[in-house]
């Protein structure tokens, strides 16, 4: 990412000497004052209208701050990337770059657990942007110690600071990374065309404007459909579907198992490298989303992936009266580090856990959304 943002300042550099230059009355011989103050007064005249619009505050300002931040590296990959996509590796290659991104995502939420992060990247924000240490809750975030942006159930933080830890993060708890798998799940699921409206919250008219969904699809055999990522905003779905007559389908991401945080440590389950390999190969043909990692991983040994080597591997597991290793207080059927459960039985019960090679409760997910079910038929 260091080039991918290296790319994105030189951008931000490049717009800035042109504007340097053309703003500096010395750079300009006699016979080009003309121009010198053409540009000047358009200039003043532009800032007006932009401090009358609040510009700026729409791209950089406490105020829906990870809204913007996602909206930029949307941007990267919706807006530009794209354009990289020529062929069917270069897709390939797309689908891995988003996989390994959303874990990168996931790993900035480690923050919410961990004091030590938050509070260097907090330093080290304030340091590149000053007006930063300026907000209201900046320093009692930044010295704050226990969890912060989880759960009402499992934050330590007053509500005032779990929403503040919101905005220095881009959309947290899954809200970008939904948007970008959807993107490759629409891609690789072979929909149609499909036209991102995730930079586009409001479709514009002269007399009001619209709220479309985030993705519209042109299907092969020349129908529209808007995709909504996420649930709650079927009003707002409904409403564009009844002044566009194009139908709109929302879908699940509370129930997708893309966004399974350990409940023990309470970070976010990363897909491992076995996924990212299966994923992106749009030759492989994938019937479930679940994998169960000892029937199918070839990356790790069996006897690795029992002994909890694959920090990725997932544990879920319901009791069973009949079988012994399953009788501990992390088999109820939530999905969990399974290194963290090993972590934290007893020695007695980790050592039958690992010698059961339990294929059932040792598993992890491919990106999986429910709510496309029609248009699958309909594809099909």
């Amino acid at each position: 990412m260091k080039d991918v943002f290296k790319g994105m300042g030189n951008t931000l550099k490049h717009l800035e000497v042109v504007n340097e230059i053309f703003g500096n009355e010395e750079n300009f011989i006699a016979e080009e004052k003309s121009d010198y103050r053409i540009y000047k007064q358009n200039e003043e005249k532009l800032r007006e209208d932009l401090n009358k619009l609040s510009f700026d505050a729409q791209l950089y300002h406490e105020k829906g701050r990870q809204m913007i931040l996602a909206d930029f590296l949307e941007y990267i990959f919706l807006g530009r990337g794209y354009y990289s996509m020529k062929s069917s590796e270069d897709k390939e290659n797309f689908l891995k770059a988003i996989l390994h991104f959303v874990n990168l995502l996931m790993c900035y939420e480690a923050m919410t657990v961990s004091n030590n992060l938050r509070k260097k990247f907090l330093e080290k924000l304030g340091e590149k942007i000053g007006e930063i240490v300026e907000e209201e809750y900046y320093d009692e975030l930044k010295n704050f110690s226990g969890k912060v942006g989880l759960k009402k159930e499992d934050t330590d933080a007053p509500p005032h600071l779990d929403k503040y830890f919101d905005s220095v993060l881009p959309k947290t708890a899954g809200g970008l990374w939904h948007e970008l798998l959807v993107y490759i799940f629409l891609l690789r699921n072979n929909f149609g065309y499909i036209i991102p409206l995730l930079l586009t919250q409001r479709l514009m008219s002269l007399n009001g404007s619209i709220v479309p969904p985030d993705f519209l699809v042109i299907t092969h055999d020349k129908r529209i459909y808007g995709i909504e990522v996420g649930t709650k905003k079927e009003i707002q779905s409904g409403s564009f579907s009844l002044q566009t007559a194009i139908p709109t389908a929302t879908i699940d991401t509370i129930n997708s198992r893309t966004s399974d945080r350990c409940p023990i440590c309470k970070r976010w389950i990363p897909f491992c490298d076995f996924v990212v390999k299966n994923y992106s190969d749009t030759n492989k043909e994938i019937k479930k989303a679940e994998i169960r990692c000892l029937e199918h991983c070839d990356l790790y040994p069996k006897e690795e992936i029992s002994a909890g080597k694959c920090p990725y591997t997932k544990y879920s597991r319901n009791k069973a009266q009949t079988l012994e290793y399953t009788q501990h207080e992390y088999a109820g059927g939530l999905h969990f580090h399974y290194k963290c459960v090993l972590e934290n039985v007893s020695e007695d019960i980790k050592n039958k856990v690992i010698e059961a090679n339990d294929t059932v409760a040792l598993k992890t997910h491919y990106p999986y959304y429910s709510g496309l079910e029609e248009l699958i038929k309909k594809k099909g």
